[in-house]
């Protein structure tokens, strides 16, 4: 009996020991599984909130490109470039292959619209496909301009259905939408990777349209950006995800047809066939499947094998357990020995199973009910900085590490997981030992006994710091400019409707303020943009402390600033007071020295001012409004505030009126020229053209009421090029005649036409299209193109002159040359103003400077003409001088060209000869 009690108590031991270890093992393989679910659920909800968040991101992008057409009205092809190079598309919306505008074509205004892109520097723009159909939709531009992005412009997206669908329901619903998968017209690649397509509409100026039929009568086209799903896929993961097959799949099937992406690579062979997941997405408006499978890496990055570890210890101890059993019955001592023995390895195998647990990367905490931490992993050092120990003994541990201001929300889910709930995915931020803060995202599965009596729950958190920082990094280049972190257009404008209708909501008044820095140029030219980055956030810091809290100051521009303020008196009149002194108490601010650097700095500012009460002006109005008082502002000498009034809209929409009618008579040839003689000796050698405007209601418009218009508004370099074209073509018909062969033509260059990259070219090409004779052209410069970058104007006169071209110095004594820019210049004459010509005989120091100019004329070798010679005795003074050339209404006032031959050819010609 005794001998069968040795043998089968030990087995029994050794059985039930077996069995413990059975459960320990299967419940780890349950929760090992359980843990790999849990982390392919997050991948799965991770890649979901990524594809999400980056087309919401671009969804933004476009919206701004939108907005700048709605700012504007029209934006034309170089401000688009510079706009969408201002993006840094690489840097800040990885993934986008192109950004452009389609616009939006009837069949009736077809050629209209080829016409014109094609005079607009495209001359092979054609619509493609071919064809006759009811409406057109082409791509304009593309941008940025690199690449397969040169690619000629013109592919119709209305003629492909899926492209068409997509902007139907962008023009009806006026919100982003996505197409179906295509092709990119750019790709000519027959194994291209699949694309898509995000429309966002453009509708004519003017009140927002407020339903599909509105959208579709006051449309005018659509911004877009394509994309390669492989390059956003590559701009998440990167070129190969983690671990996981991702697959979407345009629509809801997954056919070859439809699929977008999908992850390159073997399929995985080592893990459980239930981590897949197929999610659906809907992104603007568009349905997409999401198909994520995990791969061999998943497991070896987030699986752990402590089963195996178990199943081998506590197959160990069982064994061991027996053989004690048999031991302890067989004697005393020796069962003494073995205990010790065996309370030893327990203690090391305990220790074993505590390294198991803390391999994990997650911080893992084991609460009880009652909200008590009874295990914290040692990740818990990396993630808050606070040790095993520390955690442990604090009275409040939860309530220590949790951020103050995340504890209401995070409390309700604390409580449910105190009752034995389950949660993923909850973000809150802790406070770190030194006082910092990160943010964890947090899950938790309840802990229940063999008998399946709750005794606790388990959190698994994980660092999402880095990912936080990116997203608001995101908001700050959307709505926050980057060097004075104050809000930008874009939540200017939303702060302006806000404001409002405030106002509109109380019945108080408001005001929009537009502060430019005087001289800011001078500054950026003369001690750098790195001073003038300072001087724009010391501005910035001023603005923002002296506006009441709760108002608006945002940068527009370079060294343009907007304030908006509200909760102004009712009273417009007592509401523009406050204005008005807001304005002196700003302007005194920002007059204070600024320290930039190692200098002290002293700064004015001109502001123009608004005030507005409920909707009677859209924000558009006001931002105009404003910008106008200001540039009214610098008028009356800077370091002022100007409030709008409605006259300088007056003067601005005669301004427009007068530019809109210029432009067309340079396109229509409502120009014309006339030419005044240029006398040497007494011999006539050529003449000065100059242009005059014959308005067909106006009658002839003289140069002073045009030209300053054209300056401003950049007209001045395409008229400049139908002047220069004009004379070489009369060049060309005298050069033919040997009466009027040896006649030059003077032709003034403005600076804008001047500082043109192709400037040199167009005047060559000039001359070879008419056939005029180089050496017959002189251009008169004046002497403001000496103010900036004078090498680079040099090599063009150098160029120029190399062909024969001749150059003469306009207005000389009155601007900005120097001894040195005269010795470097290749010039062949100088022109005396006619200011010193006409008081000559009467102003001792206009004497004095005649004489020196023609004094330096002839000690430089070059030639010298007087311009504003009215009477015989200007003449004989400027004779007696050593000046002999001369122009000025004595000979000659400037006649069309008829009259002007008339008097060559010795004809009678009254509205020339005078006397």
């Amino acid at each position: 009996m005794n001998r069968m009690r040795l043998v089968l108590l030990p087995l029994v031991i050794l059985a039930t020991a077996l069995a413990v270890t059975w459960a320990l093992w299967s419940h780890e393989r349950q929760a090992a599984r359980h843990e790999l679910l849990t982390q392919f659920n997050f991948s799965l909800g991770d890649a979901v909130s990524r594809i999400e968040q980056r087309m919401g991101t671009y969804e933004l992008l476009l919206r701004g490109v939108q907005s700048l057409f709605a700012a504007s009205g029209a934006v034309d092809r170089e401000a688009f470039r510079d706009y969408v190079d201002t993006l840094n598309l690489d840097a800040n919306f990885s993934g986008i292959q192109a950004i452009g505008i389609v616009a939006w074509v009837p069949a009736t205004q077809k050629a209209a619209h080829v016409a014109s892109m094609q005079q607009r520097g495209l001359p092979g723009y054609a619509i493609q496909p071919e064809g006759a159909r009811e409406n057109y939709a082409p791509i304009i531009q593309r941008e940025p301009f690199i690449g397969a992005n040169r690619a000629m412009p013109g592919f119709d997206s209305w003629a492909d259905p899926v492209r068409r669908r997509a902007m139907e329901q962008a023009r009806d619903t006026g919100m982003a939408t996505i197409s179906g998968k295509v092709r990119l017209s750019v790709d000519t690649d027959p194994n291209a990777n699949p694309g898509f397509i995000m429309y966002m509409p453009v509708y004519a100026r003017g009140k927002a349209p407020e339903n599909a039929d509105e959208r579709r009568a006051r449309l005018v086209g659509w911004v877009y950006a394509s994309f390669r799903m492989h390059d956003v896929i590559a701009s998440l993961y990167g070129e190969d995800p983690p671990g996981l097959a991702i697959a979407l799949y345009d629509g809801v099937e997954t056919s070859p047809e439809a699929l977008l992406y999908k992850t390159s690579g073997a399929p995985a062979q080592h893990v459980p066939t239930d981590l897949a997941a197929t999610e659906y997405l809907v992104v603007c408006g568009h349905d997409w499947m999401l198909k994520l499978t995990a791969r061999d890496g998943f497991k070896a990055r987030f699986g752990r094998d402590a089963a195996t570890l178990i199943a081998i210890i506590g197959t160990g101890l069982s064994i061991l357990l027996a053989v004690l059993t048999r031991l302890l019955m067989t004697g005393r001592s020796r069962a003494m020995r073995l205990a010790s023995s065996m309370t030893q390895e327990l203690r090391e195998n305990e220790e074993k199973f505590r390294a198991i647990a803390d391999c994990t990367v997650n911080w893992e905490i084991w609460w009880s009910p009652e909200g008590k931490p009874r295990w914290i992993n040692s990740a818990v050092e990396q993630y808050i900085g606070y040790t095993v120990d520390e955690c442990m003994a604090m009275k409040d541990f939860a309530c220590t590490v949790i951020y103050p201001g995340d504890v209401a929300h995070v409390a309700p889910a604390f409580r449910g997981a105190q009752y034995g709930s389950r949660g993923d995915n909850l973000e809150f931020r802790c406070v770190r030992k030194d006082g910092s803060l990160m943010w964890l995202s947090a899950s938790w599965v309840p802990i229940t006994d063999s008998r399946g009596e709750f005794i606790g729950f388990r959190t698994s958190g994980r660092d999402i710091t880095e990912r936080k920082i990116a997203d608001e990094r995101i908001k700050e280049l959307a709505f926050y400019d980057a060097l004075t972190g104050l809000p930008n257009r874009t939540l200017l404008l939303d702060n302006l409707k806000e404001a409002i209708a405030g106002s509109a909501r109380h019945g108080t008044s408001g005001a929009l303020l537009f502060i430019d820095l005087d001289h800011f140029k001078t500054l950026n030219d003369t001690l750098g943009h790195d001073k003038g980055d300072l001087l724009l956030q010391e501005v910035a810091k001023r603005l923002a402390a002296s506006i009441p809290e709760g108002d608006t100051v945002a940068r527009v521009g370079g060294d343009e600033f907007v304030v908006v303020v509200g909760n102004l008196h009712p009273d417009n009149a007592e509401a523009a007071r406050q204005t008005e002194r807001l304005g002196e108490r700003i302007l005194e601010v920002l007059g204070d020295p600024y320290r930039l650097g190692d200098i002290d700095y002293r700064s004015t500012a001109s502001i123009g001012a608004t005030v507005f009460k409920g909707l009677q002006a859209s924000t558009d109005d006001l931002m105009k409004q404003a910008d106008l008082a200001m540039y009214k502002s610098k008028e009356r000498g800077r370091n002022a505030v100007r409030l709008f009034d409605p006259e300088m809209q007056t003067f601005v929409l005669e301004r427009a009126a007068l530019e809109a009618e210029l432009r067309e008579a340079i396109e229509t040839g409502q120009l014309v020229l006339h030419y005044q003689m240029q006398i040497d000796g007494d011999r006539i050698t050529g003449a000065e053209a100059l242009v005059r405007w014959r308005h067909p209601e106006r009658g002839l418009v003289y140069p002073a009421d045009f030209i300053p218009v054209a300056e401003e508004t950049g007209l001045i370099a395409g008229l400049g090029n139908w002047v220069l074209h004009a004379a070489c073509m009369q060049l060309a018909r005298w050069a033919a005649r040997p009466d009027t062969e040896h006649l030059t033509i003077a032709v003034n260059v403005s600076v804008q036409q001047l500082h043109k990259p192709d400037f040199v070219a167009n005047v060559l090409a000039t001359l070879e299209q008419t056939g005029a004779r180089p050496d017959r052209l002189k251009l008169e410069l004046t002497e403001s193109v000496l103010v900036d970058n004078v090498q680079e104007i040099i090599e063009k006169m150098e160029a120029l002159k190399a062909r024969g071209i001749v150059f003469a110095l306009d207005d000389f004594g009155i601007g900005y040359s120097s001894l040195s820019y005269l010795k470097r210049l290749p010039l062949d004459q100088l022109k005396i103003d006619r200011s010193f010509v006409r008081d000559v005989l009467v102003d001792p120091n206009d004497a004095v400077i005649a004489r020196t100019i023609v004094a330096l004329a002839h000690s430089l070798g070059l030639g010298v003409i007087a311009e504003g010679v009215e009477t015989e005795e200007q003449r004989a003074f400027l004779a007696a001088a050593g000046c002999y050339a001369y122009q000025g209404y004595l000979f000659c006032r400037p006649v069309p060209v008829e009259t002007f031959e008339a008097t060559l050819r010795g004809l009678e010609a009254p509205e020339c000869l005078v006397g």
